[in-house]
C-alpha cells in the first residue's frame, strides 16, 4: 500500500467509497451503468484500485516459458509495487518485491508522483516503466541490475505469493488470500482448454493503449452480440472470470484469410484476456501504466508449423486484431472523457452509460464487489523479510 487507507480516497469532496457511487452498476444486464467516468480517469480511484484489487488479488504477469532457465527474472509493476519471479535452480518459482521500490531515488520524484509509470533507467521499480525479462547473465555479481532487483541478499526481500495455471504465472502481495487452485475453482474445467501445455511460445510483443485498463479488457468483447439475455447461450457470467462462446474470426474482428471457426476469449479478471483455438493461443496481460493508458503484453502460443511467425512480432492479422482493440478501448476512453470535460453539464447517473455487454456486466460487479470489501490494514508491515536473520 503506497497510500495510506485511513487517509481515505476522497477526490473534490466526494468519498470514492461510498457504495452509491457504484448501485447502477449492479443492476439488472439492460439496465446496469458502466463504472463512473472517474473509475477511467482519477489518480485517487487509482490508489484505490491499487489498494482493493492489485495488492488482493492474483495477477497475471507472465509465462513459465519466458523464464526457463535457472536465475532468469521477470520483473512486473503491479499497482504501485516493484515485483519479480525469478526461476530458481531446482526449477520452482520464487516471487520477491524488487529491493528498489523507488528507483533508486533518495526520494520519489515529483514527475513519479501523477500516477503516470516513467521510463527510466531503473526500470520496474515501483513508479517506472517496466522492462522485459533479464536473462541470468545479465544478472550477473556486483552488477547495477543485481543491486537494483535483488540486492546483496536476496533471501531477506519480502517474499510475494506465486502460483502458476497452465504456464501462466500468477503473484498474489495478500498472504493472506486463497490459492489460486482455489479461487478459481468454479471454473477450472471450463477454462483448462486455454491452458493446454501442448502449444510452445512463439514471441511476445507490448502493444500501448491510450485508455484506462479496464477499457481495454472490455473492448475484446465488443465485436459481437451478447446483449439478448443473461440466461443465453452468448456468454457465462461467473463471479471472476467471463467465457464467451465458439465464435468464428470474423466475428471478433480478426480477418484471417480462411476463416477459422471455433474462437473462443476468456477473461480471468481481473487483467488477463486468452484467445484461444486449437491451433494457437493468445494472451494478453493488461496493465496499467497510468489512468488513461495501458500496456497490452501479448503473446502467442502455436502447435509447431501452425502460424508463421517471427520472434519480434505478432503475426500481421493478429497484429492488426489487436490495434482494432485498442481502437475501440481508446474510443470508450473518449465517450468518458466528454462527461466530465471542461463545459459538460453537470454529470448525474442517468447519464452514464448503459452497460450493453454481457462481459463488461460481469467485470463492472467484480470490480464494485472488490471496491466495497473491506480489509484488514498492515500499514507497519516490513519491506524486508523478519523470518531471516541478518
Amino acid at each position: 500500500m503506497e497510500f495510506h487507507p485511513d487517509m481515505g480516497y476522497v477526490e473534490d469532496g466526494v468519498d470514492l467509497t461510498n457504495k452509491d457511487l457504484y448501485k447502477s452498476t449492479s443492476l439488472p444486464f439492460g439496465q446496469a451503468t458502466i463504472l463512473p467516468p472517474f473509475s477511467y480517469q482519477s489518480k485517487i480511484f487509482s490508489d484505490l484500485e491499487d489498494e482493493k484489487l492489485w495488492t488482493r488479488n492474483w495477477i497475471a504477469i507472465g509465462s513459465t516459458d519466458e523464464i526457463p532457465n535457472a536465475g532468469d527474472l521477470l520483473p512486473f509493476t503491479v499497482g504501485h509495487h516493484g515485483l519479480h519471479v525469478q526461476r530458481q535452480e531446482d526449477g520452482s518459482l520464487i516471487g520477491r518485491f524488487n529491493k528498489a521500490q523507488h528507483g533508486g531515488c533518495r526520494a520519489v520524484p515529483l514527475q513519479c508522483q501523477t500516477g503516470k509509470k516513467t521510463k527510466c533507467s531503473f526500470t520496474s521499480c515501483g513508479y517506472s516503466r517496466d522492462r522485459n525479462v533479464i536473462r541470468v547473465e545479465e544478472i550477473g555479481e556486483n552488477t547495477p541490475t543485481m543491486h537494483q532487483y535483488l540486492g546483496l541478499i536476496p533471501e531477506r526481500l519480502l517474499p510475494v505469493k506465486v502460483e502458476v495455471l497452465g504456464s501462466m504465472i500468477f503473484i498474489n502481495l495478500d498472504h493472506e488470500c486463497k490459492s489460486l487452485t482455489d479461487e478459481f475453482s468454479a471454473v477450472t474445467k471450463s477454462i483448462k482448454p486455454f491452458l493446454i501445455k501442448d502449444l510452445s511460445l512463439q514471441n511476445n510483443e507490448w502493444f500501448e493503449c491510450t485508455s484506462n485498463w479496464k477499457f481495454a479488457g472490455r473492448a475484446f468483447f465488443d465485436g459481437y452480440d451478447t446483449s439478448n439475455s443473461i440466461s443465453n447461450n452468448d456468454g457465462e457470467i461467473i463471479y471472476n472470470c467471463f467465457i464467451a462462446p465458439n465464435l468464428f474470426t470474423h466475428d471478433i474482428g480478426l480477418n484471417i484469410e480462411d476463416d477459422i471457426d471455433d474462437i473462443q476469449l476468456c477473461w480471468l479478471f481481473p487483467n488477463l484476456v486468452l484467445i484461444r483455438h486449437a491451433n494457437f493461443l493468445v494472451s494478453v496481460i493488461l496493465q496499467p501504466t497510468s489512468m488513461g493508458e495501458c500496456t497490452l503484453r501479448t503473446s502467442l502460443y502455436t502447435k509447431a508449423n501452425k502460424i508463421n511467425s517471427d520472434a519480434s512480432h505478432l503475426p500481421t492479422d493478429l497484429q492488426a486484431y489487436i490495434q482494432s482493440v485498442t481502437s475501440k478501448a481508446q474510443a470508450m476512453q473518449s465517450k468518458a472523457d466528454k462527461l466530465t470535460a471542461p463545459g459538460a453539464p453537470e454529470l448525474k447517473n442517468n447519464m452514464i452509460p448503459i452497460e450493453t455487454n454481457l462481459a463488461g456486466y460481469s467485470f463492472h460487479r467484480y470490480m464494485t464487489e472488490k471496491i466495497e470489501t473491506e480489509y484488514d490494514y498492515y500499514w507497519n508491515a516490513p519491506l524486508y523479510s523478519n523470518n531471516i536473520g541478518r
